[in-house]
């Protein structure tokens, strides 16, 4: 009898660690899970468990409960998957060895088509909303619309094409009035049919709710991956606003410089972003105020150039060590 049960424990100890072996094997082979701890960024996590600063999109894409990659929430558990481990060819490891070819490093924005730019005009518009089939207010994916053309090209069923509004944006740097229209894309709609003197179309893609009057434009296409940069020119250029107009630009956010291709930039560029930083000497008091002297500015972030026009850049803030303002120096 006790023979009996000490075979059967042993039985099951087997096949414990049978399927404990099986578990590490999986573990092995499609990676892990991380807590997010406080103070915890994508960037950051990126370079500690790839190496690489550079797959932060890749990590956000592979874990699709991060809704935003703006804000992760400490205590989210996150699975930070293995990377293939190829090994190298013999003779391209002995040309590395002795002539050192360069490898450009590449990054990745998938949802480069619908970021916002800035140009000097307004682009021309195909047509303005008239209202939604249902008559809601505000419009997103699904929702079928009616269109009004203007007569300026043509609205072609079975094309995409994007919904946009525009702002005027008036800034003064450095003495110097900076004036341009600022562009922010809201949604993909494909034309479905043409009446008489309107246009039907479906929303296919929201990034943030439509409304009546929004103008309508070409698709924008523009490529998701990027050569990178990292030790462009200095520009001396300056952070214009944010695409939502938000009054910090923290990581991952999208924001605009006052420099473009007329500048020599070109996306895929990384810029810091600087900080004036001045000192007060002496003591304050009614006849002697205190006075400041201008000391070398605070290197507070990072950020890369995702798309540019002739007098701007559309930006991505990478990382920051202090809060980031419109305003701020890139160099």
């Amino acid at each position: 009898m006790y023979q009996i049960k000490w075979i059967a424990n042993i039985s099951g100890i087997i096949v414990f660690l049978f399927f404990g072996f099986l578990s590490m094997v999986w573990a092995q082979d499609s990676g892990f899970y991380y807590t997010i701890q406080k103070g915890d960024t994508l960037w950051e996590l990126s370079q500690r468990f790839y190496n690489s600063q550079w797959d932060w999109p890749g990590l956000w894409e592979m874990n699709k409960d991060i809704k935003n990659p703006h804000q992760i929430i400490p205590g989210t558990k996150i699975q930070i998957f293995l990377k293939s481990q190829i090994p190298p060819n013999p003779t391209e490891e002995k040309i590395t060895k002795t002539q050192g070819p360069k490898i450009t490093p590449t990054f990745t924005y998938s949802e480069m088509n619908h970021i916002g730019f800035i140009r000097e005009t307004a682009e021309n518009s195909l047509g303005n909303i008239i209202r939604e089939k249902d008559g809601n207010l505000m419009m997103s994916t699904n929702d079928i619309i009616y269109i009004k053309p203007t007569g300026i090209g043509n609205l072609i069923p079975g094309k995409r094409y994007q919904i946009f509004t525009t702002e005027t944006i008036k800034e003064t740097i450095n003495g110097q009035v900076f004036k341009g229209v600022k562009h922010l894309i809201k949604a993909e709609l494909k034309v479905l049919e043409h009446n008489v003197s309107y246009v039907t179309a479906i929303i296919t893609k929201s990034f943030r709710d439509a409304n009546v009057e929004d103008r309508i434009m070409a698709y924008y296409e523009r490529p998701a991956l990027l050569s990178v940069q990292e030790n462009p020119d200095p520009i001396n250029a300056v952070i214009l606003c944010s695409e939502d107009n938000t009054i910090m630009v923290n990581d991952y956010r999208i924001a605009f410089i006052n420099k473009g291709k007329l500048d020599n930039i070109t996306p895929g560029q990384i810029y810091s972003v600087l900080q004036e930083n001045k000192s007060a000497l002496g003591a304050s008091d009614s006849i002697w105020p205190k006075k400041t002297i201008p000391l070398a500015p605070l290197n507070s972030g990072k950020l890369i150039v995702l798309h540019t026009e002739d007098m701007t850049s559309t930006v991505m803030i990478l990382s920051s060590k202090k809060d980031i303002y419109p305003g701020d120096m890139v160099n």
